[in-house]
């Protein structure tokens, strides 16, 4: 079994965003239309219940009887009916995102449509996402259960004393970190499953034998360059909003919601932007990534 270099799966994303810099817009330009508009609708359908619900426990705040489990059920059940769409909007946008990144460094060649398309490749795709998605709750549950039964009894044996709270420390460590490697090791099925068309999951468990940890290191600097750039980023709307007088205004809404959409529709708009842009390079540093890795572990396997 061969074996991949992180810094050419760490650069991926970035020479694929060099190297087809109208492609990235044209994947922005989807993942705004399938995905972000989707959510904006969603949400403009919830904002009007959203705000009487707020409406209704800043009341109840102001006359110290707050509103009860039931009636803050009731009150969501509504936006509650809307969360579907939302997750089928992310996962249609996703797939065809993800597949484009994969076609444009698995098959440089197949470039038309800027590598976009929805076919078989894009549903098998999308699949594997749905299923590594309810797997990752099922072993959230799994995991995070006897963790806490642990670190329960571990604070009643700790009886105030820190030094044996600090073992709380370890435990949670190690489950996220179970958690962390089970994923890592399924992760190559996206990738695997586009390329080959088929339904691919546990032969990814196969393919990444061993190289969990360097594909650990290849996320964890991705993952400090998107929080660098968000931290700037963050800093730029900061600044753009009025700082500490952007939140007054905004503390001021909380306090006494109103919707008001001519007002809200250039952050509406200027925040739609910044989100497909922001996402679809986050896609793109990963997604490229995850497929150079995939790529160079199955160097050895004969063409699809």
């Amino acid at each position: 079994m061969g074996d991949f270099s992180a810094g050419a799966a760490i650069g991926a994303g970035f020479r694929l965003i060099g190297r087809h810099p109208l492609a990235f817009l044209a994947w922005s330009a989807a993942y705004l239309v399938l995905g972000v508009l989707p959510q904006i609708g969603v949400m403009a359908l919830i904002l009007p219940e959203w705000t009487r619900l707020m409406q209704e426990v800043t009341a109840a705040g102001a006359s110290h009887s707050p509103m009860s489990t039931a009636e803050m059920m009731r009150a969501q059940g509504g936006m509650m009916q809307l969360q579907p769409l939302s997750w089928i909007a992310g996962l249609l946008s996703q797939s065809v995102l993800l597949s484009a990144i994969y076609r444009a460094v698995l098959y440089p060649e197949d470039r038309a449509f800027f590598y976009l398309r929805l076919g078989g490749r894009e549903l098998w795709l999308g699949l594997v996402l749905l299923v590594l998605f309810v797997m990752a709750c099922i072993l959230a549950v799994a995991v995070m259960l006897p963790t806490f039964v642990m670190i329960g009894i571990i604070g009643a044996l700790a009886r105030g004393s820190p030094a044996m709270a600090l073992l709380m420390i370890p435990v949670m460590v190690t489950a996220f970190g179970v958690m962390i490697w089970v994923m890592l090791r399924l992760s190559l099925a996206t990738p695997m499953s586009f390329d080959q068309r088929a339904f691919r999951l546990y032969e990814s468990w196969d393919r990444t034998r061993g190289h969990a940890g360097k594909m650990f290191g290849v996320a964890f600097v991705l993952i400090v360059v998107v929080w660098v750039v968000e931290m700037a980023l963050g800093g730029v709307v900061f600044g753009l909003s009025g700082g500490l007088g952007g939140l007054e205004r905004l503390r001021g809404w909380f306090q006494h919601p109103q919707i008001d959409l001519s007002q809200l529709m250039p952050l509406i708009v200027g925040g739609a932007l910044v989100v497909a842009v922001f996402s679809t390079a986050f896609f793109a540093l990963f997604g490229a990534a995850w497929a150079e890795i995939y790529r160079e572990l199955t160097a050895d396997l004969a063409p699809d």
